[in-house]
């Protein structure tokens, strides 16, 4: 393999560089903080005389275009988990080799998504690849992915990913399971919810409405509203304006950071009394939060992963926190997650082989760890690659900062009520 294709990730991705400066303080916390925990997991690496060849992990997240905060936020992760895996010595049954990160910026574009993937697999040596975490490109990528019989692992929730494959793998809730929990935290400010639901018309707005539609009877939740929207839409008063005339005492919104940035000072624009849960996308990152302020405060969510569930996140939060200046957010706490859960899979597989690999990830057990670093502290893949521990975790936004509130078992801090 050429020099040009093990360069350095920090040389090949331009667009999350400023976030990356290698500090030595920062060396300093990943090596005790995340390498000590990494070392006991992974055992120390033999003194070799040779240099291990690097595993090449693809990495395909969007740095520019309308998804690039949540895409640079990601970049950001998948550095620093690999760094902390390297630091800790790397992967034992393969002499010590370090994970080589191979970073593909997909434009929040489709097209881009699957011309992308392709050319990563073919220009490079790759082991497996995690992406895109946007369930519209994520579909794409699994495509590709499945045909080249290369292992991608992926935090999207869309319910439509493992149908028929063998290569993909999702470690954390699925749109179905989302939605089932958002019904639920609207009876923790109502008994009897009516909920406006508004979603944006793509692959993530389409199947988690779908998913609240089919089970808000079970719930015992009436849906007063079901509408969707053009994703990136400029004027949200006539969305809103129905909202108001449907009489829901509950918004869900299912929409990435900039629509829901509008949504929700439109609302407060109109006088809207009304509790909104934001759900997951663009709620749960802290650009949010830094877009709308105190208008956030209170306001509820679902995530698949968040920085307080357990010791292990809120080390990794610390590090990230270093680097970026920010929380760990869902998407790319969970990466880190992820990486850790390739790093555990090369290390059984002893090869760097794509196939093996994938038949690593697909006996994956972990209850320890920051590979289980999932609601529940568990992962564990079923014949579909779901895993069959997974389940979203409530989230409110509380003093600038998400908390884990739901369920009872996950929760970190009480429900505020507005």
């Amino acid at each position: 393999m050429s020099k040009q294709r093990h360069k350095s990730v920090l040389d090949r991705e331009s667009a999350a560089k400023p976030l990356l400066s290698r500090q030595h303080s920062r060396r300093k916390f990943l090596i005790k903080a995340g390498g000590a925990l990494a070392a006991g997991a992974f055992g120390a690496v033999p003194l070799r005389g040779y240099a291990a060849e690097p595993v090449n992990i693809g990495a395909l997240y969007p740095t520019t275009g309308s998804m690039a905060q949540i895409g640079v936020g990601c970049v950001a992760a998948a550095k620093l988990a690999v760094e902390m895996i390297n630091e800790a010595g790397g992967i034992k049954s393969l002499g010590g080799a370090k994970l080589n990160l191979i970073i593909s910026d997909v434009q929040s574009d489709t097209t881009v998504t699957r011309t992308e993937t392709d050319r990563l697999i073919t220009g490079n040596k790759l082991s497996a690849i995690h992406g895109c975490f946007a369930s519209a490109l994520t579909l794409i990528a699994s495509e590709v992915c499945e045909r080249a019989k290369v292992p991608i692992i992926t935090g999207s929730s869309s319910d439509q990913l493992n149908k028929g494959h063998k290569f993909t793998f999702t470690p954390f809730a699925r749109a179905s399971q989302f939605a089932r929990a958002q019904l639920q935290m609207s009876k923790l400010v109502s008994d009897q919810p009516k909920v406006a639901v508004i979603f944006e018309n793509t692959a993530f707005g389409t199947s988690t409405s779908n998913g609240l539609k089919e089970l808000a009877p079970g719930e015992g939740v009436e849906i007063v509203m079901f509408e969707p929207y053009s994703a990136g839409f400029t004027d949200a008063g006539p969305l809103i304006n129905k909202v108001k005339a449907s009489g829901a005492n509950a918004l869900f919104s299912v929409s990435y950071l900039n629509d829901l940035i509008l949504i929700v000072r439109t609302v407060k624009q109109v006088g809207l009394n009304v509790a909104i849960n934001g759900g997951s996308g663009g709620f749960v990152i802290p650009d949010f939060y830094k877009n709308v302020g105190k208008l956030a405060e209170g306001l509820q969510g679902i995530a698949h992963w968040n920085h307080d569930m357990s010791p292990d996140c809120q080390k990794v939060n610390e590090a990230y926190k270093k680097i970026t200046g920010d929380f760990l957010f869902e998407y790319a706490g969970g990466l880190v997650a992820q990486t850790f859960m390739l790093a555990d899979a090369l290390e059984r597989a002893a090869s760097a082989d794509p196939q093996k690999v994938r038949e690593a990830l697909s006996t994956l057990d972990v209850s320890s760890g920051y590979a289980a670093m999932a609601p529940g502290g568990k992962v564990k893949f079923g014949p579909d690659g779901k895993n069959v521990y997974s389940r979203p975790v409530g989230v409110q936004w509380q003093n600038g900062d998400l908390a884990s509130v739901f369920p009872k078992e996950d929760a970190r801090a009480p429900l505020i009520k507005s």
